[in-house]
């Protein structure tokens, strides 16, 4: 039996939302893949006009593929709106689950980008990574919230998406380090207690 698919079944039964990706230390998930997959940059509007204009048979195999994955995202993005609603059906709630855990929402970013915005996002994404850990943290949790979210434009909440990351991967090596070093300090009490013991029983 695959209990991961039954607990879905049963969140689907019961509402809110079974989510899937890097819940913590980012953007819900959910909320990503509503903005990213309602987007429909100026270049992907034209090929999408351009693909609607001929007939289906005149289409190569690959714009055929092409078609499908642009219809896709705009459906994908109606039932993520939905998405734990009492508009879901239990079979959609299980595709929007389904979709989060087989689809790379990094992929999806990077085909709705322009060369220009991607070298903007790769130069700011530099430049943040040599700001001090705590300016980071402080940037990463304002442009987080909700209102604030909303109104990033998308190579800007692209750049958020990577830099969540970069905070949270900082984030868990200081707790780490703390924590082993924590565990590093209790041997030694600990032997010192052992060694402390064994003195006083051989002085018995």
């Amino acid at each position: 039996m695959d209990f991961s698919k039954e607990i879905v079944r049963e969140m689907a039964g019961m509402g809110g939302t079974f989510l899937y990706g890097n819940v913590v230390g980012n953007v819900s998930p959910d909320i990503e893949w509503i903005k990213w997959l309602s987007y429909e940059p100026e270049f992907e509007k034209k090929r999408i006009e351009y693909l609607d204009s001929k007939k289906v048979s005149e289409l190569s195999y690959e714009e055929l593929n092409e078609a499908s994955i642009y219809s896709r995202n705009k459906m994908f993005a109606k039932l993520f709106k939905a998405y734990g609603t009492k508009e879901c059906s239990e079979e959609d709630y299980i595709k929007v689950y389904n979709f989060m855990c087989e689809e790379s929402i990094e992929k999806l970013m990077l085909s709705k980008l322009t060369v220009e915005e991607l070298q903007y996002a790769k130069q700011e994404i530099t430049r943040l990574l040599d700001i001090p850990k705590e300016q980071l943290c402080a940037k990463v949790q304002e442009e987080q919230r909700p209102e604030k979210y909303e109104k990033l434009s998308m190579v800007d909440s692209y750049i958020l998406h990577i830099m969540s990351n970069v905070d949270y991967a900082r984030a868990r090596s200081d707790l780490d380090r703390k924590i082993g070093k924590q565990l590093e300090q209790n041997d030694v009490v600990i032997r010192k207690s052992l060694c402390y013991a064994n003195n006083s029983y051989m002085n018995l």
